[in-house]
């Protein structure tokens, strides 16, 4: 059987997790540098051994992630690791559990591993849609691509570049796209509605040591809007969550990750302490605290995989700021 480049870098990826090389490797990172937080970002967590994984993981995976990280980084909250990087002369990795957009899976399949680890971790919220049935248009996209004989992989991967370029579209032409889309594809609807946490679950998870952040009242990329309309969705979504819970809702997801110097002024305006963006890295003492890394783990099947994707992000990172850019 002749194996190809990925296979080999798949069986290195293994080799580097299941030898403890990464432990090693964590090790001499702590000795030599300066504090570092790790955001592990998700949006969904599907039923154990589920075949519909798309911008997710399933709970068994998450669960492997999980203990991973509980076994090799401080496990903190946002707010902690925050006030950690920020104020503290440690030389500790710490690593704070993001989830984006506030699907109900976040609560049946992720809350009771969280649990089982005890585990923190804070989870944006799209705030209009607590308590409601609702499918984001980037999971109609899968839905449709996915009919087309595809696996789930080359699914996943059609959808990405076409909701990339959706993302910079407003409202009305990603709906006139994807009505598009559902007549040349012959679009059957074969999972419904998502269901979207609601205040019963939310205060369940706030008692125990889940916090709740912003992501707009409805998703919609921010640097289409005018100021009025972008402040009234920074605003809006952290009004709820603090009315809801009685608790300050300090942090800020940019929907998409989409952001620019205008929005980031606006995010600061609204009254959030700090905002999380998508660049791929770990934070460190110089990092701006409305422009926060993050490392995406939603398409990560194995541990092996993380350990390389989290050990390389953080010598790439370390790498910018000793050559100082």
């Amino acid at each position: 059987m002749e194996l190809k480049t990925a296979d080999f870098k798949n069986i290195a990826k293994d080799i580097f997790y299941y030898t403890g090389m990464y432990k090693l490797s964590l090790q001499a990172s702590r000795l030599c540098g300066s504090p570092a937080l790790l955001i592990l970002t998700y949006h969904r967590v599907y039923p154990a051994d589920s075949d519909y994984v798309y911008l997710g993981v399933s709970r068994d995976v998450f669960d492997q992630h999980m203990k991973f990280v509980k076994d090799n980084f401080k496990a903190v909250s946002m707010q902690e690791g925050i006030k950690a990087l920020y104020g503290s002369g440690s030389r500790e990795i710490y690593a704070a559990i993001n989830l984006d957009d506030g699907y109900m899976d976040n609560y049946t399949n992720a809350f009771p591993v969280l649990r089982k680890y005890n585990m923190p971790a804070t989870i944006f919220l799209t705030t209009d849609l607590i308590g409601k049935y609702h499918t984001f248009w980037w999971d109609k996209v899968f839905d449709i691509v996915s009919q087309d004989k595809f696996s789930s992989f080359e699914a996943g991967v059609e959808a990405d570049r076409i909701n990339k370029a959706l993302v910079g579209k407003n409202e009305e032409e990603a709906a006139l796209f994807i009505q598009d889309m559902k007549k040349r594809h012959g679009y059957a609807d074969k999972h419904g509605l998502c269901r979207m946490l609601g205040w019963q679950e939310i205060k369940e998870m706030n008692r125990c040591n889940i916090s709740f952040g912003a992501h707009t009242k409805t998703h919609r990329n921010l640097c289409l809007l005018k100021d009025k309309d972008a402040l009234e969705e920074l605003r809006g979504s952290k009004n709820t969550i603090e009315d809801g819970l009685g608790t300050e809702a300090s942090g800020f997801s940019y929907p998409f990750g989409v952001f620019d110097q205008r929005i980031k002024a606006l995010v600061k305006e609204a009254g959030f302490k700090y905002a999380r963006a998508n660049f791929k890295s770990f934070n460190y003492k110089d990092s701006d605290p409305f422009l926060l890394s993050c490392i995406g783990a939603g398409a990560v099947l194995k541990p092996g995989f993380l350990a390389a994707r989290l050990f390389s992000a953080y010598l790439a990172g370390q790498g910018r700021r000793t050559n100082g850019y």
